[in-house]
């Protein structure tokens, strides 16, 4: 998981460098970190497993040609890599990728081309339709994957004129192709997809990272140690390092308090991050990060199918009460985000959502639009302009967590002064419930990273792999379709903006604010740094370690990050990651 150590963030700039040097650490140790939910779908390219939870662990295992580091950039991994990947040629657009002869899965098995072919075939959407992944971006653009060199030089060519400005996203998260092809021939489509299948239901006894799965017998508790076959630069500094669930935040202060836990990066609140504070001997960071909440709407639930409703509803959403009631409590500059595609910091951020009158909290205007599209207000709730009842609407949110169980609660108050009546439904595992559609309305969040071409037409072009929902619009469709056939990231860029414009006036999603990012770890630790990107928290997990030397911070001080996103960017490097 090592990154290019000499890049470096502009003079300027308030961004942190891509890895810092890591502090002195002890060898030995064990450290424990809480996660949110339970595993319910070990594949992260499923579409069901691309949740934070499995990435957090599976990450871990599963390398990635590029990572994404708290510098908000992609860089390119130089343990499994033994050069900078580049583009050979743009006619057609050409990659090629030197695999380092030292990387091995941990039954010795060679890291190859086949890995490379594996990743494209279960993600290109035509080998096997029956593989229900998070993305088709960019590979479903590719003529060809190849291998030379005995397997550890990849040539990926695209089909001509096509072209994908976000290449740098594409084979993350590899997956052994030859344990896939116990399971299924991998030349058919019914065996690629049976060995897709196969990813999805048992803990991963494969790794090519710094650690591997010793144990995960049940869902609550993932014990990881050392992987002997480790090929990376930095050894792993920890005999063991434990991912314990811990669904209820209630319980998440007092395990750290004892120590049942080290460290831990939920989301927050404002209780939550004072009663840290106070901890002896916790450090802890607060700051905004690529995870943006937003309320979303499944279109194919019949009466959410008209516009007139759902403009009505997102009208009648007030979404600076919301922030101000959420995080604005202890993130004193928070406000609404007002774009599905960036935040704010980046150059291309655009507030698109303002001008539509929505999330203003305008009740009176939301009633009198429904009023004009044919809708009446009754005893007995709202009446469609047939005279039917708009059916109660299921709010899903995460049970548990306490600052989006709040969000829904005042969400369902504002729908209800409309007539809307609405009841708040708590979910524990959201990846089944995105991926069934069981929901009228469901609060998560985007873990984003710094792409956001691919990610754009997975979220919301025609058939999207993350397009829960159900949206579909044909000039949307067209705008990124011409986005992603550009290598010019500014006009690409340029065409996400015009299509969220066309996007938000049907109001299928509203976009809430940017969520903040917390991490607090025992004082005793070193080197577990807030990762604001899909990269998670665990990008750096082989540095972690028991510090060498007493911490220089103060037991009763904790350190923190800026409340703020780094103004330079997110731009010009280009997956989406998992949601959250």
């Amino acid at each position: 998981m090592s990154a290019d150590r000499d890049a470096h963030a502009p003079a300027d700039s308030t961004t942190p460098a891509v890895a810092p040097d890591p502090e002195p650490v002890r060898r030995g140790g064990r450290y424990v970190h809480a996660v949110e939910k339970a595993i319910g779908n070990w594949n992260l390219l499923h579409a069901e497993g691309n949740v934070v939870e499995t990435g957090t662990v599976v990450q871990i295992l599963a390398p990635s040609a590029y990572v994404a580091f708290p510098d908000l950039r992609h860089h390119w991994n130089r343990d499994l890599l033994a050069a900078e990947p580049e583009i050979v040629s743009t006619d057609p657009q050409t990659l090629v990728y030197r695999i380092r002869p030292e990387a091995v899965w941990n039954d010795g098995t060679p890291l190859t081309a086949d890995d490379f072919v594996y990743t494209h075939r279960v993600q290109n959407g035509f080998d096997s339709p029956a593989c229900k992944v998070s993305t088709h971006a960019g590979y479903e653009l590719v003529e060809s994957v190849t291998a030379s060199s005995d397997g550890r030089t990849v040539t990926v060519v695209f089909r001509k004129g096509e072209y994908f400005p976000d290449w740098q996203a594409m084979f993350s998260y590899l997956h052994p192709a030859h344990i896939a092809a116990r399971h299924g021939d991998l030349d058919t489509p019914e065996g690629l997809a049976a060995a897709f299948q196969s990813f999805n239901g048992r803990p991963p006894t494969w790794s090519a990272g710094p650690y591997a799965i010793d144990d995960a017998t049940t869902d609550r508790r993932i014990v990881l140690v050392p992987n002997p076959r480790w090929y990376g630069r930095v050894r792993p500094a920890l005999d063991t390092v434990v991912f314990e669930v811990v669904d209820d935040q209630s319980r998440l202060l007092p395990a750290l308090r004892e120590r049942r836990i080290h460290g831990m990066n939920p989301q927050p609140d404002a209780e939550l991050v004072a009663a840290v504070a106070a901890l002896p001997g916790v450090s802890h960071t607060v700051g905004k990060g690529f995870v943006w909440d937003h309320l979303d709407l499944n279109v194919r639930v019949p009466h959410l199918r008209d516009a007139v409703l759902r403009r009505a509803l997102f009208t009648a959403v007030d979404r600076a009460a919301i922030t101000d009631a959420t995080i604005g409590r202890f993130v004193p500059d928070a406000r609404p985000l007002g774009s599905h595609n960036f935040v704010p910091g980046m150059p291309d951020y655009r507030d698109v959502i303002a001008a539509t009158g929505q999330g203003q909290g305008d009740c009176t205007r939301a009633r009198r639009d429904l009023a004009e599209g044919g809708y009446t207000l009754a005893a007995d709730g709202l009446r469609a302009p047939d005279g039917t009842l708009v059916p109660r609407l299921r709010l899903r949110c995460l049970a548990g967590n306490r600052l989006r169980t709040r969000v829904a609660e005042l969400v369902a108050e504002q729908w209800n002064r409309i007539g809307v009546r609405t009841d708040v439904v708590p979910m524990t595992q959201l990846g089944s419930v995105l991926d069934t559609g069981d929901y009228d309305a469901v609060l998560f969040g985007w873990n984003a990273n710094p792409v956001r071409v691919g990610p754009a037409r997975d979220m919301w072009a025609t058939g999207g792999g993350m397009n829960y929902g159900g949206y579909s619009d044909p000039e949307v469709d067209r705008l990124i379709g011409e986005a992603a056939a550009t290598l010019d990231l500014t006009e690409a860029h340029e065409l996400l903006n015009r299509a969220d414009e066309e996007m938000s006036r049907d109001a299928y999603v509203l976009p809430l604010y940017q969520r903040p990012t917390f991490l607090a770890v025992a004082s005793e630790f070193a080197n577990i740094r807030d990762n604001p990107t899909n990269g998670l928290v665990i990008h750096n997990i082989e540095e972690w370690g028991v510090r060498d030397t007493p911490a220089h911070t103060s037991e009763h001080t904790p350190a923190h990050t800026p409340d703020r996103t780094p103004a330079h960017s997110l731009s010009r490097t280009p997956p989406e990651a998992p949601p959250a």
